[in-house]
């Protein structure tokens, strides 16, 4: 668990830093706005002997393992499960499905994965493992973190502040469906998703952005967030920052 809460939080603020510093035009490229540190400081969490990667294949592997004893069971209940989502009545609104569809995606890349390596016996398993199979073995560590993550923020919300939960069960709720839109190609062509279904996936998730944007910056104060750590002009007043020719310093500048 550790291991893939550790590289998808590196991939993550890399992915954030590089969107941020791109929304922010030219000021992104100053010094004193701190991008540069948060983009060079990211990469110390995508590497592991490597990179993440590697990390991946130690998650993919000790998952695999844990699944190992209940695989004929998964098998034998795959297939009514999927005829029932394919044909059944699917519902973006309800996270307990987006649940549901995440820990399918999992259950069936290890199966896949599983199966694969069974066929490679023991003479072939570092063959197929290392070079045949190396997507197989990385999408299936992904989808596992990803279905965790959702699993842990769903059990937390039950316990957050009444107060806050409306707006954290919507940042859930966002967080389930930029999971499926990223991977909707396979939703949908491995049949968990219905074609119907999942050219709603995109409207859904432009919606969700809409109900949380007005709560971004609230959202961004909870986490505590010091004067210190604000102090860039980027940060505070950067139309008063832009008044005057600072040539990208802050010395004497007032922001």
């Amino acid at each position: 668990m550790c291991c893939v809460i550790k590289a998808i939080t590196g991939w993550h603020v890399a992915e954030t830093a590089a969107i941020s510093r791109e929304r922010c035009g030219g000021q992104g490229y100053l010094s004193c706005n701190k991008f540069g540190s948060g983009i060079a400081g990211s990469h110390s969490s995508m590497t592991a002997e490597g990179d993440n990667s590697v990390l991946m294949q130690k998650v993919a592997s000790e998952r695999l393992m844990s699944l190992k004893p209940s695989m004929l069971e998964v098998a034998a209940s795959y297939v009514p499960k999927a005829v029932t989502r394919i044909f059944g009545w699917a519902n973006l609104n309800n996270p307990k499905y987006l649940q549901e569809l995440l820990g399918s995606r999992e259950k069936d890349l290890f199966l896949s994965l599983g199966m694969n390596m069974m066929k490679a016996g023991k003479e072939g398993r570092f063959d197929t493992w290392m070079y045949m199979e190396q997507d197989l073995v990385q999408a299936a560590a992904r989808v596992y973190g990803e279905r965790l993550i959702s699993e842990c923020f769903g059990k937390a919300l039950d316990k957050a502040d009444p107060g806050l939960q409306p707006v954290l069960q919507k940042l859930h709720h966002l967080y389930q469906m930029s999971v499926i839109k990223k991977d909707l190609g396979y939703f949908t062509t491995s049949g968990l998703m219905s074609t119907w279904t999942g050219a709603k996936v995109g409207k859904a998730a432009a919606d969700l952005c809409r109900e949380v944007a007005p709560q971004a910056t609230a959202l961004c104060d909870a986490f505590g967030f010091t004067d210190e750590m604000l102090n860039a002009p980027i940060a505070r007043d950067w139309v008063k920052y832009n008044a005057v020719d600072s040539k990208g310093e802050v010395e004497g500048v007032q922001y």
